[in-house]
C-alpha cells in the first residue's frame, strides 16, 4: 500500500495558516517519502502554505486536496537551495533582470523555482484542485521573480489539475527534460512580469492537454536552445539537444500580447543541427489566440534558423497567425505550407527535415563515412515541400539497393502518387524522376522500399528539361532558386 504523509500532521506539523513558513515541514514529509521508497505527500485542503521553494524527489507525489494552497513567501531571508548533503540559504534576486548586457536576462532564470526537481529526478508528480500563489507586492523592485514549477534534465513526471496565478515570471520550465505529461493547468492573472505559460526547452516525449491558460506573453512554446547565456546553477543548454515527440492538444491559449502557441528556434550556433532540430510535433483540438515563431535571436551572429520537422495542425481554432510563422522552413508541415525547396540533400546535418518512417524495418541516417540515408524493409525517408503546379521538376538522387526500391512524389494531403521511379541496381546510380504536381500544396519526396536495404544521398530538385522555355523558376515568394541554361541543379549565385 501506498504512504501516505500529511504534512499537517507529527512529526511535520505544518502550520497552513499563511504567516508561518512551512518550507522545512513540507520538504521533511517530501524527503522521509523519498527515503522509504516514495509515497504521497498530502497538503491538507482549507489552508494556505507558505513556502520560498520545495524540492520535489523522486518517487514522490505532491498532493493537492481542494482548497489548499502554496504561497510563495517574500522574506528573502527564507530561501534555500539544495546541495549534495542538503540544503543552504542563498539570497535571490529582486526585479526584473540580472543582467544590463544580457538580453532577456530575467531573475526567474537565477532563482530556483518554487517547486523545483533538480537533475536526474524522474517518476514525481503534482496533482490536486489546489492553487500555487506567487507573491503579492506592488512594488515591482521588491518582487522576486521565481518560476512556480521548473525542472532540469527529470524525466517520467506528471504535472495535473493545479491552479498557477498571481506570477511574475514564466509559469513552467521544464529544461531538457523527457516523459512529461501536463494536464488540466489553470494559468491566469500574471503581474510584474512577461507571464509566459509553458517553456518546452529542449524536451521530449511531452504532452501538454486540457489546460486553459491566460497568460502575460507566450502561453505555450517548444524551445531550440544552444548555450543560452543565462543559464544558472540550476540549468544549461550547453549540451544540445532535440526537442521531439511533443503532443499539444484540447487547450484554451489565450496570450495577452504575443504568441498563444509557436517555437522559438535559437539552436543554430550548435555545430551539429540534428542535436537542436525541432520535429514530430502534434497539434490538434485546441483553441489557439496566436500562431506564430520567434526567429529573432540575440545571442548570436549566425544567419538562419534550426531545422524544424513534421508539424501537424488538425482541427485547430486559430485566431490569428503571425507572419512569421509562414517565414519559417518547416518539412513536411500539415495544416500549412511547407517549405518551399528541398534541404540537406547531402545529409551533412543529419536527418534535419528528412521523415523517418519505419513500418517494418529501419529507416534513417549515417554520416560515419560517406553521409547518406537508408531505409529497409517496409520504409520510407523523405521531404515535405510545398510544390506549384505545372511546373516541370526533377527529383535527382544517387541510390542503390540490395533488392528493389523507389523514388516518390506524393500529395501529402490525399496520398496520391503523383510520380514514382523503381530501380534495383546494386551500385550507386544517378537517378532523375521528371514530374509535374497537378495543384499547389505540400508533397512529399523521397524513397521507399518493400523488403530489403536501400541507400540515398546526393538528393537535388531542380527543373526538367521540358521546362527550357522557362527562363526561371520561381520559389520564395518570387525568388529564382534554380538556373538550368547549362546545370540543372545549379543554384543562382554558385
Amino acid at each position: 500500500m501506498e504512504k501516505q504523509l500529511i504534512v499537517t500532521a507529527a512529526p511535520f506539523s505544518a502550520a497552513g495558516d499563511g504567516q508561518t513558513n512551512d518550507s522545512a515541514a513540507i520538504q521533511a514529509a517530501i524527503d522521509t517519502a523519498h527515503r522509504q521508497g516514495g509515497g504521497t505527500v498530502i497538503l491538507p485542503g482549507g489552508k494556505t502554505y507558505l513556502t520560498a521553494g520545495l524540492v520535489l524527489r523522486s518517487f514522490v507525489t505532491l498532493q493537492f486536496e481542494p482548497g489548499a494552497e502554496l504561497l510563495q513567501d517574500p522574506d528573502p531571508t527564507h530561501y534555500t537551495k539544495p546541495t549534495e548533503t542538503g540544503y543552504e540559504p542563498y539570497v535571490p534576486n529582486f526585479g526584473h533582470n540580472f543582467s544590463e548586457t544580457i538580453k532577456w536576462s530575467h531573475n526567474w532564470y537565477r532563482t530556483y523555482p518554487l517547486l523545483f526537481a533538480p537533475e536526474g529526478a524522474h517518476d514525481f508528480a503534482v496533482r490536486g484542485e489546489g492553487t500555487i500563489r506567487m507573491m503579492e507586492i506592488t512594488d515591482e523592485t521588491k518582487i522576486i521573480k521565481q518560476c512556480p514549477i521548473g525542472f532540469y534534465r527529470c524525466h517520467h513526471f506528471e504535472i495535473c489539475d493545479v491552479h498557477i496565478t498571481n506570477y511574475h515570471s514564466y509559469a513552467v520550465m521544464p529544461f531538457t527534460c523527457h516523459d512529461g505529461l501536463f494536464k488540466n493547468l489553470k494559468i491566469d492573472h500574471w503581474s510584474h512580469g512577461n507571464g509566459d505559460g509553458i517553456c518546452l526547452m529542449n524536451c521530449q516525449n511531452i504532452r501538454i492537454t486540457g489546460c486553459k491558460m491566460y497568460t502575460g506573453d507566450d502561453s505555450v512554446y517548444i524551445f531550440s536552445s544552444y548555450r543560452d547565456p543565462r543559464k544558472s546553477e540550476w540549468w544549461s543548454s550547453d549540451e544540445p539537444q532535440p526537442s521531439e515527440n511533443i503532443e499539444v492538444d484540447h487547450n484554451d491559449l489565450i496570450s495577452h500580447h504575443c504568441k498563444a502557441f509557436g517555437m522559438i528556434l535559437w539552436g543554430i550556433d550548435c555545430d551539429d543541427l540534428e542535436k537542436v532540430e525541432v520535429r514530430n510535433v502534434y497539434v490538434h483540438d485546441n483553441h489557439i489566440e496566436t500562431l506564430g515563431n520567434w526567429l529573432y535571436n540575440p545571442y548570436t551572429t549566425r544567419g538562419g534558423n534550426p531545422p524544424v520537422t513534421n508539424v501537424r495542425f488538425e482541427n485547430n481554432v486559430i485566431d490569428g497567425i503571425e507572419s512569421n510563422f509562414f517565414e519559417t522552413k518547416i518539412s513536411n508541415v500539415v495544416g500549412y505550407p511547407c517549405m518551399t525547396e528541398l534541404l540537406n540533400g547531402d545529409f551533412a546535418d543529419g536527418r534535419c527535415f528528412w521523415v523517418t518512417e519505419g513500418f517494418e524495418g529501419e529507416v534513417g541516417v549515417d554520416r560515419s563515412e560517406e553521409a547518406h540515408g537508408f531505409v529497409a524493409d517496409g520504409s520510407e525517408l523523405y521531404q515535405g515541400i510545398f510544390l506549384r503546379k505545372d511546373t516541370p521538376c526533377l527529383f535527382k538522387a544517387e541510390v542503390l539497393t540490395s533488392t528493389r526500391a523507389c523514388l516518390f512524389v506524393r500529395d501529402q494531403v490525399s496520398g496520391e502518387e503523383i510520380a514514382r521511379l523503381e530501380f534495383d541496381n546494386d551500385s550507386y546510380e544517378v537517378k532523375l524522376l521528371p514530374f509535374t504536381v497537378p495543384r499547389d500544396g505540400n508533397y512529399q519526396l523521397g524513397i521507399g522500399i518493400g523488403s530489403g536495404l536501400a541507400y540515398i544521398k546526393a538528393v537535388r530538385l531542380g527543373a526538367h528539361p521540358a521546362a527550357q522555355g522557362y527562363q526561371n523558376i520561381y520559389y520564395d515568394n518570387g525568388k529564382m532558386l534554380f538556373q538550368y541554361n547549362d546545370n540543372l541543379f545549379k543554384r543562382e549565385g554558385e
